[in-house]
């Protein structure tokens, strides 16, 4: 991947799984253009403003989101609006499923405590689905074959 424009991630998250995001930000932020939900209180609850300041951060064409899946992410409001901006914009998204889920390290996936937008996207084989790693190779691995596999089919809306 050395050889390659640098890719732009934007890590989406419930609050309570900060641990997680700044863990991978020290995994994959020397190699990778970091960004995460925004943080300012006034826009939380307004999907507007929110996405307007998601654009803000995402320009590229080479942009990647990350769904950090701990046992709370299907609750997130800001999370689901994330997905939506990023399937409009035809992004690569990859889900890392969090120690802290049920389902890690699992053979099978509970699709009812996931994202709705998710899960459909992950059933047409538009999103991938992977255990969290805490090794750069396996992410750049998962990096890379979530872009091939985006480049091969189309959200679903």
């Amino acid at each position: 991947m050395s050889n390659e424009p640098k890719i732009s991630i934007f890590i989406c998250y419930n609050h309570i799984d900060e641990y997680f995001k700044n863990k991978l930000n020290e995994i994959i932020g020397d190699k990778f253009t970091i960004n995460s939900s925004p943080q300012r209180y006034d826009i939380k609850n307004d999907f507007n403003k929110y996405v307007e300041e998601l654009s803000k951060e995402n320009t590229g064409a080479r942009n990647i989101f990350i769904v950090l899946m701990g046992s709370e992410t299907y609750k997130s409001k800001n999370v689901n609006w994330e997905i939506d901006y990023a399937l409009h914009h035809d992004a690569c998204m990859l889900g890392l499923c969090l120690p802290t889920n049920d389902d890690y390290l699992k053979r099978n996936i509970n699709t009812s405590k996931m994202p709705r937008q998710f899960v459909n996207n992950l059933l047409a084989g538009y999103v991938s689905y992977f255990d969290w790693t805490d090794e750069y190779d396996n992410l750049a691995n998962y990096i890379k074959f979530s872009c091939n596999r985006k480049n091969h089919c189309h959200a679903l809306i």
